[in-house]
């Protein structure tokens, strides 16, 4: 029987692998077989990374390439998202949480709900289906929807995802706040980062009528470090602008304890692009945009219909 790999979006955050890698398990359990296997597109970042070596988990092998594989997909359907190779035959389905922008012409299985994070969906899955979460899977699906909700800050919250954490963190007597708090603080740690990975920490490509928006985001307690970074910021994001021919590179600076974001526009259309998040720019750096926490409910939405 073919393997079927299980594979998130490029520049994986802590979603999107713990999410190709609960699937797996489910799927694998649901049909009572081995042949799904979780891969991921790139190295991991450094919230990832924490989370990993806090729980003592495995990451799943590094798959650049799934020419003539067939696919599950997670944690997106978009085409700019995908691993190099894949075409609409080698996908037998998805399960995401963002906006559709997918077509096939073949049936696929599509699972897909608003709530805010893909490990939600996942969760909710083996609940239904009465089949058992592995247990070492459990603190990592904690961790992500705490990553993907920013602590339950994240306008993209719902119910379902409060009612997971809580479920999770007290059958695994972890205080989610504080675990919380401690991942953030990886993976906003940018002392030992060079421009171009703060950039592309958590980075994702737009196809928005032809024009290739690529939006990142980095989260962090406190904005000051990275602030005083903006000229080294710009620069980078200039060089990949021209090198990769973007019509837009955005980096969203998001302080999850004022709850809120400035942001970094790099741009054939800078004012044009500033006027759209009514916002005015200073070196390519915005004013500050209270409540802005979300790239998938904030900014990729309002760029799509307006830009």
């Amino acid at each position: 029987m073919d393997k079927v790999y299980v594979v998130g979006h490029l520049t994986p955050d802590t979603d999107t692998i713990v999410a190709a890698m609960s699937l797996a398990a489910f799927l694998n359990a649901r049909e009572r077989t081995n042949r799904y296997v979780a891969v991921m597109t790139g190295k991991q970042n450094s919230e990832t990374d924490y989370i990993f070596k806090r729980f003592d988990l495995d990451f799943p092998e590094i798959m650049t390439d799934a020419t003539n594989k067939k696919l599950f997909l997670v944690d997106h359907n978009e085409s700019s998202q995908m691993i190099k190779g894949a075409t609409p035959e080698n996908i037998i389905g998805f399960v995401d949480h963002h906006k559709l922008k997918f077509e096939n012409s073949m049936p696929v299985e599509i699972i897909t709900k608003p709530w805010g994070s893909s490990c939600t969906l996942i969760f909710d899955m083996f609940k239904k289906e009465l089949l058992d979460i592995p247990r070492e899977l459990k603190p990592a699906i904690l961790s992500a929807i705490l990553s993907d909700t920013v602590i339950l800050k994240s306008p993209t919250t719902t119910p379902i995802d409060v009612m997971v954490i809580e479920e999770l963190s007290e059958e695994l007597a972890i205080d989610y706040k504080e675990l919380g708090m401690e991942m953030f603080k990886a993976k906003s740690k940018i002392s030992d980062k060079s421009a171009l990975q703060i950039v592309k920490n958590d980075f994702k490509d737009f196809d928005f009528s032809g024009k290739i928006i690529g939006i990142g985001q980095m989260e962090t307690a406190d904005l000051t470090e990275i602030e005083s970074r903006t000229t080294e910021l710009v620069s980078e994001m200039k060089k990949l602008k021209e090198n990769e021919k973007y019509h837009s590179l955005i980096l969203i600076l998001t302080d999850i304890m004022q709850e809120g974001s400035k942001l970094l526009i790099v741009s054939n259309e800078e004012d044009k692009v500033a006027d759209i998040f009514k916002t005015s720019l200073s070196n390519n750096l915005s004013e500050f945009i209270p409540g802005m926490m979300s790239r998938k409910k904030q900014v990729a939405p309002v760029l799509s219909e307006n830009i």
